[in-house]
């Protein structure tokens, strides 16, 4: 039969190893009255230490028979315990966050910094609930997952259903890595339970309202710098792009001879082309040209803690937004619902969802230079002029450096 069971100790008179089974216990040939009090349980690759001889035989009789049902795991038995929840969720995590180099040359990870972060709370919350339990053990246990959820008591469903959803992609990458092993011995993907959310409701404003937020914007920030204008009033505009995206727009990504801004690496981790209106073309034929590299939205100086060509921060246009509002005495609005939300809300009355999704907000892309060769600009254009904010006569006379008749007050960053 396979496996057996061991011992290192010698016989204390004549030095012999005890090697003769006897009843219960492993004793000296010469001097049967001698037993061994530590055995070590060899079966193939795994080898266990017991202090109990029938503890021992029990459990070499369970490796014998996980062997004949052909559902023995080698990985079981290892003191390093390769199959427990946080050593696989470290590889997991390591996996994701390898480095490679895409068809464009470019290093990327499989998941977004953003993403990352969230990544490492969720991690943290599932190690210290599972902590080093084998993966077959959590598999066949469907109550200790809904006790995890369970157990999430400062969080709200939405935050609920984002555990589910990374526990499912672990679980899911488990699985395909172990897919036969796990299929001989029975073993199948935990379904996890249900999470059901409603997302609160973004508070939108009229386009009459955003246009006055905008003028507010110009007037606290004009003298300083006239790109944070042109920035909100383009997140107005275009409703394809984001705030992340637009604030981190290069000279290099403005082709004003075809009259596009393209934007490289938006969320959806391919090229958006944006079509821009004849107004927004001579505005920007009015700016000195920089080098491709540099950022478009860039600090001129006259901003307490900036210097001269320094990049935007990143809410950087959510401040200005806000400060705006404060000023207008309007509440709960956001950058993101008061530019890109409000603008498509307002445009589902005149157009259809398919029309804004097609040349609008670009939910359903291609890679960048099929959306170039295909995309309709005088469709996208119209689209995008429909967006504009109310009184869009004033877009024309925006000009670079031109100082504002009336001064207002200034944002204090």
């Amino acid at each position: 039969m396979t496996g057996g069971i061991y011992t290192r100790q010698r016989c204390p008179v004549c030095g012999n190893v005890f090697n003769l089974n006897f009843k219960d216990g492993l004793v000296c040939a010469q001097h049967p009255k001698l037993r061994a009090t530590r055995f070590i349980v060899k079966f193939k690759k795994t080898y266990l230490n017991f202090k109990e001889y029938g503890e021992a035989e029990r459990y070499l009789t369970g490796l014998r028979w996980a062997s004949d049902q052909k559902v023995y795991d080698q990985r079981d038995y290892q003191k390093s315990n390769p199959l427990g929840f946080s050593n696989l969720y470290k590889t997991f995590i390591n996996d994701k966050n390898t480095v490679s180099i895409n068809k464009k040359g470019q290093h990327e990870t499989k998941i977004k910094k953003g993403t990352s972060k969230n990544h490492v709370a969720y991690g943290r919350a599932l190690c210290a609930y599972f902590k080093d339990r084998n993966i077959k053990e959590i598999a066949e246990d469907d109550a200790s997952i809904s006790d995890f959820f369970n157990s999430l008591t400062q969080v709200g469903n939405k935050t609920k259903w984002n555990y589910r959803s990374h526990l499912n992609d672990f679980f899911t990458w488990v699985w395909q890595r172990n897919r036969k092993i796990f299929a001989k011995a029975g073993i199948i993907q935990p379904i996890l339970p249900t999470i059901n959310y409603t997302l609160a409701y973004r508070k939108l404003i009229s386009k009459e309202t955003q246009y006055q937020i905008l003028q507010e914007i110009k007037r606290i920030s004009y003298d300083i710098n006239p790109k944070v204008y042109l920035g909100v009033k383009w997140l107005c505009t275009y409703i394809k792009v984001r705030p992340g995206e637009m604030i981190s727009l290069k000279e290099g990504d403005i082709n004003l001879s075809t009259g596009h801004l393209f934007f490289p690496s938006p969320k959806e981790n391919e090229w958006k082309a944006v079509a821009l209106l004849p107004e927004d073309i001579e505005i920007l034929r009015a700016f000195p040209l920089g080098m491709p590299g540099m950022p478009f939205f860039r600090h001129e100086g006259g901003v307490k803690g900036t210097k001269p060509n320094q990049p935007f921060g990143i809410k950087y246009f959510y401040k200005l937004w806000k400060q705006a509002c404060h000023n207008l005495d309007i509440e709960g609005v956001d950058l993101y619902a008061g530019t890109r939300h409000s603008s498509v809300t307002a445009l589902a009355q005149k157009y259809s969802p398919e029309t804004i999704k097609q040349h609008g907000t670009g939910h359903k892309t291609n890679k960048a230079f099929d959306r170039y060769l295909h995309i309709d600009n005088d469709d996208a254009r119209e689209l995008y002029a429909a967006a504009l904010p109310a009184q869009n006569s004033f877009a024309t006379i925006l000009q670079p450096n031109k100082k504002s008749p009336k001064m207002g007050k200034l944002l204090k960053l």
